[in-house]
């Protein structure tokens, strides 16, 4: 069957936010345009796939739960800064899209369409013009997002991109990942040693308070089953994504398993960002498959 649109509304503590979803059959996808343009919710047969921290995601923080989108930077450059012609611009924690309310430029049965496009504040810390467009759409259990990048501006835009994804886990050591990567560490910086046969989450470093993994050279699609609760995710995606990372953090009841188009630092590293010429544009696409 063909996917619905419905339009609702979350509100809780004071704070209100329209929401659109799109059901086909026993599987329903919201996304929540004022808070990131992001995914808050992503069920099937009633049965919630995506972690949603209620007090964080009715903040003005940086949301940590649901979807976020990545732009124009993943995780922090170095010093927290990047460096353009020569000047250094302050950059929050995975850029600024995940910060801004996004437009509804198209919501049907067919799909969702959202649009981002540059303001005082982006300008701020990134002096470039650009459109950022996302499209959520839905097909049976599989949800697709693809974020397109187009350089509306007079000079070459530099970025990275990618996708933060919070998935209900009923416990870490429940959780097993079938994941093929070229490398797999706990630091971005130095040495990548090789992945093992198998990628686990749960040790970490002594003194953590989360576990993290970050992947180079990942194939899609990555997957985690949850054997107590039964749940199966699966995440694909396109060649322009060859990275990833696993993240969860204590006495949370989430896992995150995130593809990436870019790594920390790598929009102040020649070579290891995208580059659009201007009037260009990049449409990378990946999907959700729960089970």
């Amino acid at each position: 069957m063909a996917s619905q649109l419905t339009k609702g509304v979350y509100e809780k503590y004071g704070v209100k936010y329209d929401t659109l979803t799109l059901s086909d059959g026993g599987c329903a996808l919201t996304v929540t345009p004022e808070k990131g343009g992001m995914a808050t919710s992503f069920t099937k047969n009633g049965e919630e796939y995506l972690w949603l921290r209620d007090r964080n995601f009715e903040s003005t923080d940086r949301p940590r739960c649901g979807v976020p989108i990545l732009f124009p930077s993943c995780s922090n450059p170095d010093n927290k800064v990047h460096i353009f012609d020569g000047v250094a611009y302050p950059m929050e924690t995975h850029g600024f899209a995940d910060l801004l309310p996004w437009k509804v430029t198209c919501a049907d049965d067919s799909a969702i369409e959202l649009t981002l496009v540059p303001n005082g504040l982006t300008k701020f810390v990134y002096p470039f013009d650009f459109l950022l467009t996302m499209r959520y759409t839905l097909a049976g259990n599989r949800a697709e997002l693809a974020l397109t990048v187009k350089n509306t501006g007079e000079k070459v835009l530099p970025f990275s991109f990618g996708f933060h994804p919070y998935f209900v886990a009923s416990a870490l050591e429940n959780v097993q990942f079938d994941i093929t990567a070229a490398t797999c560490s706990e630091d971005p910086k130095g040495e990548q040693p090789a992945a093992p046969a198998r990628i686990t989450l749960t040790t970490r470093k002594e003194g953590a308070a989360d576990s993290i993994r970050l992947l180079t050279g990942v194939e899609s699609p990555m997957v985690f089953t949850d054997s107590g609760n039964g749940h199966r995710v699966t995440v694909d995606f396109d060649g322009h994504f060859g990275k990833g990372v696993l993240w969860q953090q204590d006495a949370e009841s989430f896992v995150c398993m995130e593809p990436w188009n870019g790594w920390a630092n790598s929009v102040n590293e020649p070579g290891h960002h995208e580059e659009l010429a201007p009037g260009a544009s990049l449409t990378a696409h990946w999907g959700i498959t729960i089970e």
